[in-house]
């Protein structure tokens, strides 16, 4: 696979890209794609055009940033002229965020959507996208692993969300790029961490469609059967980035 060819297999999420940045920020769904956006734009610029256009940010990628610079950072990437790096996430963190993503509409997918009625549980989730797979382009990206093959040939550095603060101080002065509010770019009102309060044992509990109130936690929703699921359907996610097997 030559790199045009890798480069088009990232289909939907076209990195972050600004010409006056010496850097290129790939990102996944569900991988803390939020506040790596706020902090690029922040660096480029853009944060204030972003947010007056929409709060949500994703809004300012997908109407300006896709349309207009697409073939711009295709040649860029082609030419290696920039540092390219990737945020990624702990799979079993972002196994559980992709699962609530499910519950509240956020994934469109016509295999998955219609097994959910009233409810389901996380187990459940796992083995409903296991029958699908998370290959890229055989599930929504909401869902999929996020490893790329072939995306090794492009990208210098990973950056992991569980280090993102610390690394982003790095690449800021690396680059001789303004010191970012970090901790005030992260926010945001949609993080499922606010609400997740309620622990115990959930791995086979039914979670509602509109669910209302505290959600269980992430080491709540695993029990070994899960945990051996995540590890199978993220294998690549796993090897490629170096998170361990061990639990989180």
């Amino acid at each position: 696979m030559n790199n045009n060819e890798i480069i088009q297999t990232f289909r939907k999420g076209m990195p972050l890209y600004n010409k006056n940045l010496p850097i290129i920020f790939y990102w996944s769904p569900k991988s803390g794609c939020t506040t790596i956006m706020k902090w690029f734009y922040y660096q480029s610029g853009e944060l204030s055009e972003a947010l007056n256009m929409d709060k949500w940010i994703h809004t300012y990628r997908s109407k300006i940033q896709d349309q207009f610079y697409r073939e711009e950072l295709v040649n860029s990437l082609l030419s290696n002229q920039k540092t390219i790096y990737k945020l990624v996430r702990n799979p079993y963190k972002r196994a559980v965020s992709s699962f609530y993503a499910t519950l509240i509409g956020t994934v469109e997918n016509v295999n998955l959507n219609p097994k959910i009625t009233t409810g389901l549980s996380f187990k459940e989730f796992l083995y409903y996208i296991k029958e699908i797979g998370v290959q890229p382009g055989q599930i929504d990206t909401h869902i999929s692993q996020q490893y790329v093959q072939g995306e090794e040939e492009l990208i210098n550095h990973y950056v992991k969300l569980e280090d993102l603060k610390s690394e982003l101080k790095k690449i800021e002065k690396r680059f001789n790029l303004p010191k970012s509010p970090i901790k005030d770019l992260s926010k945001s009102p949609h993080h499922f961490l606010n609400y997740m309060k309620d622990d115990g044992r959930h791995a086979e509990t039914k979670i509602p469609l509109e669910f209302d109130g505290d959600l269980p936690s992430y080491e709540s929703l695993y029990d070994a059967e899960a945990m051996q699921l995540v590890e199978e359907l993220y294998k690549e996610d796993f090897e490629v980035y170096g998170y361990s097997m061990k639990g989180f």
